[in-house]
């Protein structure tokens, strides 16, 4: 049996989050706009997340699973919510009080959106690292249609996304065999069928810390970056995407999700990882003249590659700074 229409669920998957998913839990409470359930799916936890939930049992409803992944505890999640708009938030980020109302009155002004996501905070021990990310990061965030746009860029994280019910009977649930970018590729493959709706204020407080999936995992699945694998699988479901952007447009996309990994392995001194990486960018964009700077920045030491990288960070901001102030 379902909810009425309008009510909300939350699904919260969780692995080994015992320290923050108090405070994920306490943000969905605290919500302006009624919850109807919180569901918690934990992932197969080692670490207390079990009693650190305990507290907030019955409010919340707790699943417990052997670890399948994040994508295996959303879907568990979502075949067993009942709410007929299903949002989604990770167990290390925070909402926003007035998250759900806000985008509960987009709903309300168009029925048409299959989903809505907002602008985002993100932070850290030490407090707020970005108020916005549309500002910091120079974003135009879009609503309509906006399969081609998110195509090129994630744009938003699933914590700031309120879906519809409808669209999963659309379009399934989670693809599983993605352990990381699995909501990513579930985003734009609703974009596909569905306008999607903004909301233009930084409603998620979004996490930064060493534990991260995107952090650990980046350079997982025997080498190929995770945005590769959500890409390439929406390739194979619609294949006409290449008709539709170009196959220039789509060769070039795949080219920046090899290379954006590769700062991090050189951050961490891994040169052979990132060479790798960048044979791969240059497979698909060879006329990309920084993928070559790059690419010899992984041939010195770890010292001289840090030294190169930051001199030609300066040079590059500089001459950017010159033309805009000749623009000017």
């Amino acid at each position: 049996m379902r909810f009425k229409k309008n009510q909300i669920s939350v699904v919260v998957p969780v692995y080994n989050c015992a320290q923050y998913i108090g405070q994920a839990v306490e943000s969905i409470i605290r919500q302006t706009y009624r919850v109807s359930e919180i569901l918690v799916v934990d992932d197969g936890s080692k670490d207390g997340t079990r009693e650190a939930l305990a507290q907030y049992v019955p409010s919340i409803k707790y699943f417990y699973q052997e670890n399948r992944g994040e994508p295996s505890a959303r879907n568990l999640g979502v075949r067993n919510a009942l709410g007929e708009f299903i949002a989604f938030l990770d167990a290390d980020d925070l909402w926003h009080p007035e998250k759900l109302e806000l985008q509960m009155r987009c709903f309300e002004k168009h029925r048409e959106y299959g989903f809505v996501y907002s602008d985002m905070q993100t932070f850290d021990e030490t407090g707020i690292i970005e108020e916005s990310v549309k500002v910091s990061r120079n974003l135009d965030l879009p609503s309509g249609h906006i399969f081609k746009r998110l195509f090129k860029e994630t744009l938003f994280g699933s914590g700031s996304v309120i879906v519809k019910r409808e669209c999963f009977d659309k379009v399934g649930l989670f693809n599983e065999s993605l352990l990381v970018g699995s909501d990513y590729e579930m985003w734009l493959r609703i974009c596909r069928h569905f306008e999607v709706g903004y909301v233009d204020k930084p409603l998620l407080l979004y996490r930064q810390h060493s534990n991260m999936a995107t952090r650990t995992s980046g350079f997982a699945y025997s080498g190929t970056p995770w945005e590769v694998r959500a890409l390439k699988a929406i390739l194979e479901l619609y294949p006409e995407t290449v008709n539709e952007l170009g196959r220039g447009a789509v060769n070039r996309r795949l080219s920046l999700a090899y290379f954006y990994p590769v700062y991090t392995h050189l951050e961490r001194g891994d040169h052979l990882s990132a060479r790798e990486l960048l044979r791969h960018a240059l497979r698909y964009w060879p006329t990309n003249p920084n993928y070559y700077f790059y690419y010899l920045v992984t041939m010195l030491k770890p010292q001289q590659a840090s030294f190169i990288r930051n001199s030609y960070s300066k040079v590059t901001k500089f001459l950017k700074l010159s033309r805009q102030v000749v623009k000017g």
